[in-house]
């Protein structure tokens, strides 16, 4: 705890003098108080804090915006439509997406949609709209319609576990200069490499980009596991059934009625 709260103090002076020195041009200079989550059995979630400066000229009358998306790694997912046969719900007509990301959360100074017009935002890959636009367009469906309706039930489906978060008003601006960002990470976040993008924006136009790399990899017993089960699947398997069935037969020698 104590070397998070130097290194967050070293990164705020830092920020400060590279903002004070390097005014030369529009841009932005982050760093994060941590760029390593590990994940142990007892991990509950982690708070990370994005800092970052402001470079070029700043007015009263034109101060500049900044929005953070967080990524995760991506992956495949197949979706499934749900309809009714004979009385009973059931998953039909799979499809699959290429390349999903498994946390995705966006944050800001202001609304987005009043910090830059949507085309912009959409061709950065910002907000839900566009993250459903871009599936869609990946998808080997023909009908623009159905490709939308799976992407967007996606989405809806990672927004309610959690791991996708848009809207927030989280990019706090001290002074003229300095911002920085909460970001939460809950207890079901993904393993593997996530970027933080910031972006900094003026008039609606963008000025600036810096992409910040963080790795949330598991740690001690888990990440054992972990590796194991990716590289010996089969033996993984073999083992998890034989557990199962030794457990089934503690339990039901424990409970044995006489």
């Amino acid at each position: 705890m104590t070397v998070n709260i130097l290194k967050c103090l070293t990164v705020v002076c830092l920020l400060v003098t590279a903002a004070q020195t390097r005014v030369h041009a529009d841009g932005v200079i982050t760093d994060l108080s941590s760029d390593k989550v590990p994940i142990e059995w007892n991990f509950t979630g982690a708070n990370i804090f994005l800092f970052g400066a402001i470079e070029g000229e700043i007015s009263e009358e034109n101060k500049p915006d900044v929005i953070v998306v967080v990524r995760g790694p991506e992956k495949k997912l197949v979706v499934r439509k749900k309809e009714r046969m004979a009385g009973i719900w059931i998953n039909t007509n799979p499809n699959e997406l290429k390349s999903v990301p498994l946390y995705y959360s966006v944050v800001s100074s202001r609304p987005i949609r009043d910090i830059a017009p949507a085309s912009l935002l959409d061709s950065l890959g910002i907000g839900f709209e566009s993250l459903v636009s871009r599936l869609s367009r990946e998808m080997d469906v023909e009908n623009t319609k159905t490709a939308e309706t799976y992407s967007e039930a996606a989405v809806r489906l990672m927004e309610a576990q959690g791991l996708y978060k848009t809207g927030g008003l989280g990019v706090k601006i001290v002074g003229d200069r300095l911002f920085q960002v909460n970001i939460t990470l809950g207890a079901n976040v993904p393993s593997g490499s996530f970027y933080a993008d910031v972006y900094l924006f003026r008039g609606g136009k963008l000025l600036g980009r810096r992409i910040t790399p963080l790795t949330i990899h598991k740690s001690g017993f888990e990440r054992v596991v972990y590796n194991f089960a990716f590289d010996y699947p089969f033996f993984y398997g073999v083992i998890a059934v034989f557990l199962a069935v030794i457990a089934g037969l503690a339990a039901t020698a424990l409970f044995r009625k006489e």
